[in-house]
């Protein structure tokens, strides 16, 4: 009799855990959102076209003779060399260098404006929104004529810095300002944005409209929709078998760790009640549920990790194959 109710009262535990997780799947708040991390680093051909040393690309007006005889040309032009090679620190300190040694010598704005930009647009190369943004609200860029050589390249960096650093309004101010100037950069920015935050209400409103890139869009929401796994499966799976879940997100290794530990703890649970070892018995099926809905959790989670990674290849390939990254858009030197 006494063997009969410990059996009764571990096939009652089972069942509750698994009535309990198939009510709480999914109840694991980040489990259903994507955060995917989508960066581009310019290849060295496109850091010498960002970077020109010699200023022959047209950017900015050449420097005459009388100032290449100066210090402040000489750091100026360490600092594009250094900028190709992307040695963004040494690039930093020359073009402070040369700023405070032209400033010395200038009192007007002069060159000023574009060794300031030098140092926004090295900042933001660098990932260094942050400091990007401070360089052109502390300092006289946000001054600059509207037709200053490289106005849009200056804008397009800005709005991305403040998307990066989440200051959505003045992200938003920002890209009304390029969209009165080019209307076609400022959707290309758009998309990008969309893309870059996992934004798929702007981006299913994009695929349905008449947008010039809808097609385009809508390719890239196919492409991941097909090949995403689902949250939901993955956790229903692991709570009817621990362990399937994982398989199905295609991690063999961690679905039979999962199995034979569910397994050890299940036989070794019933074993404590069979031999009547009653409050051996609990302490190990409530060890036990700790792994069961752990590996619910896990499976979960594995799920959106793995769309997460297929969600920025597709993303970041879609980005450069369209030239939809902001660095993308930008004026270079041809």
């Amino acid at each position: 009799m006494l063997r009969m109710r410990s059996i009764g009262l571990m096939k009652g535990h089972f069942w509750i855990a698994i009535s309990v997780a198939l009510v709480c799947m999914g109840c694991h708040p980040d489990s259903h959102t994507l955060n995917p991390q989508i960066y581009y680093s310019a290849p060295p051909r496109q850091m010498e076209k960002l970077y020109d040393p010699t200023n022959e690309c047209g950017l900015f007006p050449p420097l005459s003779a009388e100032e290449n005889s100066q210090e402040w040309a000489r750091e100026l032009y360490l600092g594009r060399k250094f900028g190709q090679e992307m040695d963004f620190y040494r690039a930093l300190t020359c073009f402070k260098r040369a700023l405070f040694l032209h400033n010395e010598c200038h009192p007007t704005p002069d060159r000023s404006f574009e060794i300031e930009y030098e140092i926004f647009f090295t900042y933001y190369l660098a990932g260094k929104y942050k400091e990007a943004v401070e360089v052109f609200e502390t300092g006289n860029l946000s001054n600059v004529p509207t037709d200053f050589p490289v106005v849009n390249n200056l804008t397009i960096a800005l709005y991305d810095s403040y998307v990066h650093i989440d200051q959505v309004e003045r992200a938003n101010q920002i890209l009304n300002f390029i969209n009165t100037r080019d209307p076609e950069v400022a959707n290309k920015l758009v998309i990008e944005r969309a893309i870059f935050e996992a934004d798929f209400t702007t981006m299913e409103a994009i695929a349905a409209g008449d947008n010039v890139y809808s097609d385009v869009v809508c390719e890239f929401l196919t492409n991941y929709t097909t090949q995403s796994k689902s949250v939901s499966k993955a956790q229903f799976l692991n709570a009817v078998l621990p362990g399937a879940g994982y398989s199905y997100v295609g991690q063999q290794r961690a679905a039979l760790t999962s199995f034979f530990l569910n397994a050890l703890f299940i036989a070794a649970s019933y074993q404590l009640f069979d031999r009547g070892y009653v409050p051996a018995g609990i302490i190990l099926t409530s060890l036990e549920l700790g792994w069961y809905f752990g590996g619910i959790n896990g499976a979960g989670l594995a799920a959106k990790e793995y769309n997460e990674r297929l969600y920025e290849g597709i993303g970041r390939e879609t980005l450069i194959e369209n030239k939809l990254f902001p660095l993308l858009t930008m004026q270079m030197c041809f």
